[in-house]
């Protein structure tokens, strides 16, 4: 009876081993029981934002008791990190950084798991449209958004108060006009640079890509691509696009803008330049006090402007960090759980306010138009966000379309017939494309 008795203590004893041993084997990847999960992020080691978004899952970490490890690289890096990783069939991470246009490529490869069934319509509608649209594809939810980014109309005061120009003031309700940008940029020119010699531009564009050049299109009623992903055929060479391609085309032929690879950014700050379509991390100290960039002009600013006649097509550029979950990832509900404390609940409210980005939560948007103390900045790009936002095109053949595109924009700029480049460009995607088919 002892024997008996000893054989199954030690049997008892070895199942619960044995039981351990499993439990804390079934997390796969880098995690060490399954309240430890690893995030692949783009952001740098010791910069701002990978401060506070530490500090953020200190906070979760004590709220929940669920470790999340922040494995940060710059963004060259975790390029490399994310196709050697999760492009192998790596475990290692459970929840991804997503870049927006990376979407349709990585559900198309089968790196990201739908979150349907984790999420319901109520929860997708706390997100602004844009970023919805951006984080679904073929119908499936598979990525929520951090954050989003958006444009604002820069201009330097003191030089057109030389040449003796007022810009109107407007607001997103009643937006200048780029008929009325261009016309203040020629007769500024006029008068401080009428030779074109000074190297003085009216009106420039930050970005050579597509990602702030097709919200010209996209001002005229064109859309980036078809519903189905794949057609460009009688879109970007289509009446609106061969419209605003002219329109821009036109700003070089009569000096307003100039030609070459240029910092328009520092240009800006420089003092060369008039009026700049930018990002809202262009916002000098003056404006926002947490900026560290200094100019020695006053700096006026504005909503992107409309095209006259198609006031109600505004289209902005926006965009930016979504979160993914690795499709092998065992552990999906808690991640889950996280990504919604981080991209609409607690988290998220912190982490715009502490980074100042712009927000893509309608909670907060709505936070923000009805606060008073909001920067005007802060309240002009979270309006744009919510309702002129265009997503980049949406097609898993992204970075060819990406590539081709801005090329165009660049032929345009140098003199090339308009419809001429866009039916090559037409057939140059046609010809990308045929591959994911």
């Amino acid at each position: 009876m002892k024997n008996l008795f000893r054989m199954l203590s030690v049997l008892l004893f070895t199942i619960c081993i044995l039981g351990n041993v499993f439990a804390a084997g079934g997390k796969q990847g880098g995690s060490t029981d399954n309240k430890t999960f690893k995030w692949l992020t783009y952001m740098t080691p010791g910069d701002k934002e990978t401060l506070i978004v530490q500090s953020l899952l200190d906070k979760y970490q004590s709220e929940t008791g669920i470790k999340i490890i922040n494995d940060a690289y710059p963004y060259l890096d975790y390029l490399q990190v994310f196709e050697l990783k999760v492009g192998s069939g790596s475990n290692e991470y459970d929840v991804l950084s997503v870049n927006c246009s990376e979407i349709p490529a990585y559900v198309y490869r089968g790196y990201l798991q739908p979150l349907d069934q984790w999420y319901t319509q109520a929860e997708k509608n706390k997100y602004i449209p844009s970023a919805l649209e951006t984080g679904t594809w073929n119908g499936k939810f598979y990525a929520p958004p951090m954050n989003t980014s958006s444009q604002i109309l820069w201009y330097n005061k003191d030089l057109l108060a030389k040449a003796g120009v007022t810009v109107r003031p407007s607001d997103v309700n009643n937006r200048l006009t780029y008929e009325e940008v261009v016309e203040y940029a020629k007769q500024a020119l006029n008068i401080l640079d009428p030779n074109r010699t000074n190297g003085i531009m009216g009106l420039m564009f930050e970005q050579y890509n597509d990602y702030q050049k097709n919200p010209i299109a996209n001002s005229m009623g064109g859309k980036n691509i078809g519903d189905d992903g794949w057609t460009v055929n009688g879109i970007i060479n289509g009446p609106e696009w061969i419209k605003a391609m002219t329109w821009y085309q036109n700003l070089f032929k009569d000096g307003i803008a100039l030609r070459g690879t240029l910092e328009v950014s520092n240009l800006f700050r420089a003092g060369k330049i008039l009026f700049e379509v930018g990002g809202t991390w262009n916002a000098p100290a003056q404006i926002n006090p947490d900026s560290t960039i200094k100019l020695d002009f006053d700096c006026g600013y504005a909503p992107v402007p409309a095209f006259k006649g198609y006031e109600n097509k505004v289209g902005t550029a926006t965009g930016s960090w979504h979160f993914g979950v690795n499709h092998i990832s065992p552990q999906i509900k808690d991640v889950v759980d996280f990504i919604k404390w981080f991209s609409y609940g607690e988290g998220n409210k912190s982490y715009i306010d502490q980074h100042g980005q712009v927000p893509s939560c309608v909670e907060i948007v709505d936070q923000i138009a009805k606060d008073p103390k909001a920067s005007p900045i802060q309240k002009i790009a979270a309006y744009e966000a919510a309702n002129t936002a265009v997503p980049r095109a949406r097609t898993v053949g992204y970075p060819e379309y990406r590539d081709i595109v801005s090329n165009a924009w660049d032929d345009v700029i140098n003199g090339s017939d308009v419809k001429t480049t866009m039916d090559r460009a037409v057939r140059d995607i046609d010809a990308a494309f045929a591959k994911y088919k």
